[in-house]
């Protein structure tokens, strides 16, 4: 497509001057042989948002001397606050008609805001502000500018004729769509204001005139708000209405309803992780649930998408295409476990086979959660392989090798004190010792069940702990890595399993119902809770901060996750180990680690006493660790560590 943008110096400004001033709205106008009205409608547009850094993009698809009259009209009115572009696409490449001009505008927007608009002045420039008053103050995605809800007038439709047709067409529409047109009086409007962030263009295919149509059922989602207006009549130019428009309207609304139940199949799921990451997963991702938003503001800092591969030979390493694009397929593109992992602009973009997904906690466990451990440290966070606690804003970090008993640990603190919940298996943690939650679903097992009292499982769920546990057991665990040197394709074996046996993940408060999220907490102090020997053992912080970070690996390093540990770093550019143990070292320093070893694992009726004598001593003595004495054999700790259940 040939597209045009109007980007020349003009009388009043320097282009340099011009492009200091990012517009805040875009107003997109298409247009088809309307030059007379392209002056009045600039003018309008001029003195309706003052003030207000605005650009207007003309999307022209005409044979009659309007692309002349927008040039002249943008040397006649350009301002460093308002500017005029133009795209004119040539005869033979005004693909989708009005709606296709329509996309071509919004792709070439660069304010926050878009609002479309006919060029026939029939949409009153003058109702935008309210547009984006409404928008801005109710938080909506998109605001209709309605004929038909409170305060709205049709009168400048042409006869009774064109408004019954126009009714019928709405009607229609709200049938065919009625979860996505809940609560629009007015489907087939051409003046809407959206939210740029909130569309992905490439997902839209408008067929003539009904843009706002195609954008509301192929978005899931919207936060949808109207303002009624009075439809004016029209100031110059023709009606482009005819009896082929109606036909192709009739078209267009069987397509979408053949592709909305595909739509709906592949909803996305949108994650906001405190503002820090961001996800959009068109396969569920349970463990992120809590963290679940309606929409995203801005494109998703990890997008996953479920798709089969394009068919290639396997590639588990770095692929030819460069080393921001990854290529892992264990038994050729689709037949098993296989992922592109692609990072473009910042933003890592993940395509998995439609039979990962059929497995959501693997689709999270093996291929999001490795992206997201990176991706935190970049932005200045560890995500920490620790469960925590808090009391009264003090946190206090709980970490052990895993199988160790750190989730029945948790579950017999939460059960018998007044502690908050951040985490039973991740926790975030920033470099200043602040830790934010992380509360993914308790992975349980028939024995951790009878560790709590008041559990929330049904008569099924109960029924079936114990093959799952079994399956999802530490031996179940330590098989699965046997395979590993055998050449089986773990991860594959890993998904089917699951997809028969899922994991027994459970919220905290069905297990221990009535516990709190805390928001966050300080890190007061730390415990590595170890089986076998008895005593407790304060360390060092070098020897605590290397214990933690070989938690960490003990938790990760199931097949995929070295494989794309190793793209992660090297796509990065960037020393991420370093920064993880810097955010993690910055994180202890000054704070108590103790090592709790137990045979009897009771480690729940000792923490509560640590914790005690701790809030008992000054900040100072708390903090006072220069003379620690030095752990004995932390390796040996540490191996010990890894046996028993």
């Amino acid at each position: 497509m040939a597209e045009r943008a109007l980007l020349g110096a003009v009388p009043t400004t320097t282009r340099s001057t011009r492009e200091t001033v990012h517009p805040t709205i875009s107003i997109v106008v298409p247009t088809r042989n309307e030059a007379p009205n392209v002056v009045p409608l600039l003018t309008r547009c001029q003195a309706a948002l003052a003030g207000t850094p605005t650009e207007v993009i003309f999307a022209d698809d005409s044979d009659d001397g309007t692309e002349a009259t927008i040039l002249a009209a943008r040397r006649q009115l350009a301002e460093p606050s308002f500017d005029v572009r133009l795209i004119h696409r040539p005869t033979g490449e005004r693909d989708g008609g009005l709606g296709g001009a329509v996309m071509a505008g919004i792709r070439r927007a660069r304010g926050s805001w878009v609002c479309v608009l006919d060029g026939d002045l029939q949409h009153p420039p003058e109702v935008i502000r309210e547009l984006i008053e409404r928008a801005v103050r109710d938080k909506r995605d998109i605001v209709i500018a309605s004929r038909y809800c409170d305060g709205g007038e049709a009168g400048g439709l042409a006869g009774p004729m064109r408004s019954a047709v126009s009714r019928a067409a709405g009607r229609l529409a709200v049938a065919a769509f009625s979860e996505s047109l809940k609560g629009v009086t007015d489907p087939m409007s051409g003046f809407f204001l959206l939210r740029r962030a909130a569309i992905d263009p490439d997902q839209l295919h408008p067929d003539g005139y009904k843009v706002l149509l195609e954008i509301l059922v192929r978005t899931p989602g919207l936060r949808v708000a109207e303002v009624g207006f009075q439809f004016d009549v029209r100031h110059g130019g023709e009606s482009k209405a005819s009896p082929a428009v109606g036909m192709s309207y009739l078209r267009h609304v069987a397509k979408l309803r053949a592709s909305s139940g595909k739509a709906a199949r592949t909803r996305l799921h949108s994650y906001d992780i405190h503002g820090i990451i961001t996800v959009e997963s068109e396969g569920l991702l349970p463990e992120l649930e809590w963290f679940r938003v309606p929409s995203l503001a801005q494109p998703a800092d990890i997008s996953v998408r479920i798709a089969p591969l394009p068919q290639r030979a396997a590639d588990s390493s770095i692929s030819s295409r460069g080393p921001r694009h990854l290529r892992y397929a264990e038994l050729g593109s689709n037949r098993g476990f296989a992922a592109d992992l692609c990072l473009t602009d910042g933003r890592m973009e993940v395509t998995a086979t439609p039979m990962i997904a059929r497995s959501p906690h693997v689709l999270y466990t093996n291929l999001v959660e490795p992206i997201l451990r990176w991706t935190f440290v970049e932005r200045g966070y560890a995500l920490t392989h620790g469960a925590c606690v808090v009391d009264d804003g003090r946190a206090y970090l709980i970490t052990a090798r895993t199988d160790t008993g750190k989730t029945t640990t948790m579950l017999k603190l939460l059960d018998a004190h007044p502690l908050a919940f951040i985490a039973d298996d991740l926790t975030i943690l920033s470099p200043n010792g602040e830790v934010l939650p992380y509360p993914k679903p308790l992975t349980i097992s028939q024995h951790t069940l009878h560790a709590v009292k008041r559990a929330r499982l049904g008569r099924r769920e109960r029924f079936f702990l114990p093959l799952q546990s079994r399956v999802h057991s530490r031996s179940g665990r330590k098989f699965a890595f046997l395979l590993t040197r055998t050449g089986i394709p773990v991860a594959t074996t890993n998904t089917l399993v699951q997809l028969v046996i899922p994991p027994p993940k459970y919220p905290v408060q069905r297990l221990v119902p009535g516990v709190e999220v805390a928001p966050g907490g300080s890190v007061t102090a730390m415990f590595v809770i170890q089986r076998g020997g008895e005593g407790d053992e304060l360390l060092p912080e070098d020897d605590a901060l290397d214990i933690l970070l070989r938690n960490c690996e003990d938790a990760y390093g199931f097949p995929p996750y070295h494989v794309l540990e190793e793209f992660l770093l090297a796509s990065t550019g960037q020393d991420l180990r370093a920064m993880e143990r810097a955010i993690m070292a910055a994180a202890l320093e000054g704070r108590p680690s103790t090592l709790l070893r137990s045979t009897t694992l009771d480690w729940a009726t000792r923490i509560p006493e640590k914790i005690a004598a701790l809030n008992g001593l000054s900040e100072s003595k708390v903090i006072d660790l220069t003379d620690a004495a030095p752990a004995a054999d932390v390796g040996e700790s540490m191996a010990a560590a890894s046996q028993g259940e």
